[in-house]
């Protein structure tokens, strides 16, 4: 992706910001606000929400939430992915409670390389379900929102360098919402790397342009360490340094993400809230209990796994899971007896096409946070943003990984190059990575998407559209084009495996062309 800056600006250090204690930080996610507009850089394709202030985040409220997969998952990733992705799962499931949790235990950077599956353009599953569920426990990435611009001023162009900018800045049209975990207080650190800010003016993506606030390194030769949270995948923009490229792979949680998952449900941070529709009453509470309350965080969540029966497709049973909700009335820690009926998992893990209307190949599609509850007139602020509850379902699909093929206007012939992009498993072991879809047998549904492309650089005029195939296993297809509907010219050849086939034609050649996609 090209970008064209038109102006960039440095944010002063000093005079403009308060620094904090420690080198730090955790962003929160939730609902977009009305100020964040696609315009100044939020919004863009793969958000499923903006940056918190450090009082508006949302969590969730129940100490055990369940997790499934469906068929699409598991005819596409089979054994090795469901051990991916509990793998992932495990990684939160063996964190202390956060009264226990000590940031010093954990690396300030976790990402690793593996060098063969960097050469085969893979990406990997559990890294990628690690990100995703940081994300739906209400993180978000650290790096990308130290500075958020708010609302776009002349006064970024017409006042350059360090320590010109007039008062007002911040908070009027800049916000900081990378929050150290020590502090609350707004930070300029994450997992230990100091960022500056950029301002950019007429900034392009796929979209139009933008404008943007973006953190820079100060010391751009020191190892700028990132936070899991960080990791995007699906970001268009790729400007978090923690944007996950093929071959690297997170070992563990860093420092920066276990602050943020400590203030989250940490018993210290108490606000006002409703608990999900189904807790009711248990025991002594059967009959009754308080929903709307000041609460406590929960202090630990635990994944359990919701068993699906393979052969209809549907769970066995509803999971009932009984708990002790604490809650404060009155300046008095109470606390009740509650259940709560699990009928469907919190959490789908699904395969599929995921189509989010842009050119080029999405890695996933996840629930976004428009079902999340809003407490903030509850908590005595209705113009805020939160706080809130996070509350189920959640779905993560991810995309049918397959080949990629690009053609120019300017290459000499029609045959388009291709690239292989792949979902896999590896780790920093010799072991040679597994890559999916597992061996398919049978029928499968192959689809090939395509794009049209005019004007590459303005991005002007983009349509796609999807061919599904349904046919065995290894059957072949061509797609094959031309101009006249007689003289047909293959442009590459697919194998039916059942993944997702992207073919990206950038300006075509000719104003009337036409293509087809038959078998071989």
């Amino acid at each position: 992706m090209k970008f064209k800056k038109v102006f960039a600006i440095l944010l002063g250090l000093t005079g403009l910001f308060q620094f904090s204690s420690s080198t730090f930080g955790f962003a929160l996610l939730g609902p977009f606000a009305s100020w964040m507009e696609k315009t100044n850089g939020l919004r863009q394709p793969g958000d499923i929400g903006g940056p918190m202030d450090i009082t508006n985040g949302y969590r969730w409220n129940v100490p055990v939430v369940t997790y499934s997969f469906d068929q699409s998952f598991l005819d596409f990733f089979g054994s090795n992915g469901v051990a991916a992705v509990k793998d992932a799962i495990q990684i939160l499931n063996d964190l202390p409670p956060a009264s226990q949790m000590l940031l010093t235990n954990y690396p300030l950077d976790s990402q690793q390389i593996n060098y063969a599956a960097q050469a085969q353009n893979l990406y990997d599953l559990k890294s990628a379900t690690l990100v995703a569920l940081l994300e739906q426990l209400g993180l978000t990435q650290p790096t990308r929102y130290i500075f958020v611009l708010r609302q776009w001023d002349p006064v970024f162009i017409n006042h350059g360098g360090q320590g010109e900018w007039p008062p007002g800045i911040i908070p009027t049209n800049i916000v900081m919402r990378n929050f150290d975990p020590e502090t609350l207080t707004p930070s300029q650190y994450v997992n230990g790397a100091l960022f500056a800010g950029v301002v950019l003016s007429g900034f392009q993506v796929l979209e139009g342009k933008i404008n943007l606030a973006l953190a820079t390194p100060v010391d751009p030769l020191a190892a700028n360490a990132s936070a899991v949270a960080d990791g995007s995948i699906n970001n268009q923009l790729f400007i978090s340094p923690g944007t996950l490229n093929p071959g690297e792979f997170f070992t563990t949680l860093t420092e920066d993400d276990i602050g943020g998952l400590r203030y989250l449900v940490s018993t210290n941070n108490v606000n006002f809230e409703t608990l999900l529709p189904t807790v009711s009453g248990f025991g002594t509470n059967a009959n009754t209990f308080v929903n709307g309350a000041w609460r406590p965080g929960i202090d630990k969540i635990t994944f359990i796994p919701e068993p699906i029966d393979p052969l209809n497709g549907e769970f066995f049973s509803a999971i009932t899971n009984q708990f002790t909700d604490t809650y404060i009335t009155n300046g008095t820690i109470m606390q009740q007896q509650v259940a709560r009926v699990i009928a469907r998992p919190d959490f789908l893990f699904c395969a599929g096409d995921v189509n989010d209307g842009l050119q080029g190949i999405p890695f996933m599609d996840r629930t976004g946070t428009t079902n999340w509850v809003n407490n903030a007139a509850l908590n005595g602020n209705p113009a805020n943003g939160g706080p809130g509850v996070i509350q189920p379902p959640v779905r993560i699909t991810f995309n049918k990984l397959g080949l990629g093929f690009v053609k120019y206007s300017f290459d000499s012939d029609e045959t388009a190059e291709s690239y292989p992009i792949s979902w896999s498993t590896f780790d920093n072991s010799t072991n040679p990575p597994v890559v999916y879809p597992i061996s398919q047998t049978g029928d499968n549904q192959l689809t090939i998407r395509m794009w049209l492309v005019m004007d590459s650089v303005g991005n002007q005029f983009r349509r796609n559209f999807d061919w599904l195939f349904n046919s065995p296993a290894g059957v072949q297809f061509a797609l094959q084009t031309s101009t006249n509907l007689t003289d047909w010219v293959s442009i590459f050849t697919v194998m039916n495996n059942g993944t997702v086939c992207t073919y990206i034609n950038v300006n075509p050649s000719s104003v009337n062309r036409f293509y087809r996609v038959v078998p071989q």
